[in-house]
């Protein structure tokens, strides 16, 4: 039976991401790990400069309009961008920072005008989106952590946002606020002023002692935990904190994920701090292993359909690309070749750098047997560490899954459903349900839901074809940017250890 019919070919065609549906409950899991900030909230100064311009604008601008409010505030971010960018150049985490960058090199004249842009059709806007920088990616992270008022059109500070307005202001010196002040609202700025505004305001010239760095350290190590997700966001930052302390170089984020999974330190010596929060985070890493591993099956079956132009059958497509990655497969049992591979020195995070080379570059150089056989180790590692009863990470992933099959404990429990079988029946039935099945349900949904064509494969009389190689990577769990604020915050210092101040709130908290 078709079960993608001919007209679905003339569709909006799109890469989509999280072809399984398997990387969704990574990310539920990280937006309980690190909440109140995001992949692309980049600054911590930014929630204190964010507060001090939405109370700015209540204060001498209040009025219902949309429009004014999207030029105010983008003033406000291109102003910030280009002060910071003409005191300290190649300033990171910015918005606006490209354009700030080609802009300086070519200024002249007294004052710098900065209506063209922000605001109009100008082509050189030094942000495309038109909410700002703020609209579309801190506004729904300040409200979740009390410093806006949740569900307003236009943006309102909380008393604890309104706190923090007030900080800012005061640490940057009443003329800096005034004249920072003055620009937002009329749209130009003195170009004398771009040095010395950046350098009262720029993200890592928060001062120490001032109310403003006071309340940015409670936003990372809250004392009160009112507000959902205080706990783990203050676990996490304890965490990075007090693996500064032991000497890891925590910007290394890839090397502190496997430090939680394999609970050891890179001088082999245990990480065992305890506590709910490093349990979730090792829960996390074990379904990335599982995910990157069956998007390495999914793009070696797509690469197989590209020599079978009339269409291959699932059996027989399913039987090459297990025999690839493991030629005896079939006189092999699963259950004493899994055994065989969790007992050798190959680990999970030994066999995955393999098996991300081959996800980011899959028309490359990555020998796509290599990769196959690194990713069907992984799952028989995976298989053998938690197919047993009441391990709680098996548990932990469970339940932030939508369904079974889109995540680790689905992909566990058929594996043992082929226990007694051999190494080609374990996978072919793996794959055929995770994989095939899957992948066919998710772009499905996404079809019926958007007119988005996000099909890997089309399924088709019986046949597989039109196969589509793609490029897969880690879900990104917030961890560089936690680690930026905790730098921002001068609790890890520019070298990576942690400072005397964070070594003192390491001590005065535990995770539990």
């Amino acid at each position: 039976m078709d079960m993608i019919p001919h007209w679905t070919s003339s569709a909006k065609k799109s890469a989509g991401r999280d072809p399984l549906g398997i990387q969704a409950t990574s990310v539920r899991m990280y937006r309980t790990l690190v909440p109140g900030l995001t992949n692309v909230t980049n600054r911590l100064r930014y929630y204190s400069y964010y507060c001090w311009v939405v109370y700015l604008w209540q204060e001498i601008r209040y009025e219902d309009d949309l429009a004014g409010w999207y030029t105010f505030i983008r003033r406000a971010e291109a102003l910030y961008a280009l002060t910071c960018e003409a005191f300290q150049p190649e300033t990171t985490g910015l918005a606006g920072s490209d354009w700030a960058r080609d802009f300086l090199p070519n200024l002249t004249g007294t004052t710098v005008n900065l209506r063209p842009a922000t605001e109009g059709a100008e082509a050189k806007q030094y942000l495309k989106a038109k909410r700002g920088n703020f609209g579309q990616f801190y506004v729904a992270s300040m409200q979740e952590v009390g410093l806006l008022e949740p569900n307003s059109i236009l943006p309102i500070v909380t008393k604890d946002g309104e706190a923090l307005a007030r900080a800012f202001g005061e640490a940057i010196g009443k003329q800096a606020h005034t004249a920072l002040a003055a620009a937002i609202n009329c749209g130009e700025v003195a170009t004398g002023d771009l040095k010395r505004l950046g350098e009262a305001i720029h993200p890592s010239a928060i001062v120490e002692g001032t109310s403003e760095m006071e309340l940015l350290r409670e936003f990372l190590w809250p004392k009160s935990l009112v507000l959902a997700g205080a706990e783990a966001r203050r676990t996490s930052a304890w965490l990075l904190l007090d693996l500064a302390n032991k000497g890891v170089e925590i910007g290394r984020t890839i090397e502190v994920r496997n430090i939680f999974y394999d609970a050891l330190l890179p001088d082999g010596s245990p990480y065992q701090p305890g506590g709910a929060i490093i349990q979730r985070w090792r829960a996390y890493q074990a379904n990335e292993f599982c995910h990157v591993a069956l998007e390495a099956f999914l793009n070696g079956m797509t690469a197989l359909m590209g020599f079978e132009p009339a269409g291959i059958d699932p059996a027989t497509l399913l039987r090459k690309v297990v025999l690839l990655a493991f030629a005896d497969a079939e006189s092999v049992g699963w259950l004493e070749w899994a055994m065989e591979v969790a007992d050798s020195e190959d680990t999970e995070t030994l066999l995955v750098p393999a098996v991300l080379e081959g996800l980011r570059d899959p028309g490359g150089k990555a020998d796509r047997i290599e990769v196959l056989s690194n990713a069907a180790k992984l799952l028989a590692i995976l298989w053998v560490k938690w197919s047993g009863t009441g391990n709680t990470v098996k548990a932990e992933i469970a339940a932030f899954s939508a369904r079974p099959s889109t995540a680790l404990p689905g992909v566990v429990e058929t594996l043992t459903s082929q226990s007694d079988g051999s190494v080609l029946d374990a996978l072919e039935a793996m794959l055929r349900h995770h994989v095939i099945a899957e992948h066919l349900l998710v772009a499905g949904r996404k079809f019926a839901a958007s007119a988005r064509f996000t099909y890997r494969f089309t399924f088709e009389d019986g046949l597989l074809s039109n196969g589509v190689l793609t490029e897969y990577r880690y879900t990104t769990p917030r961890l560089a940017n936690l680690f930026t604020f905790l730098v921002d915050a001068k609790l890890i210092g520019s070298s990576g250890e942690a400072t005397a101040t964070g070594i003192n709130l390491l001590n005065d908290f535990k995770p539990s």
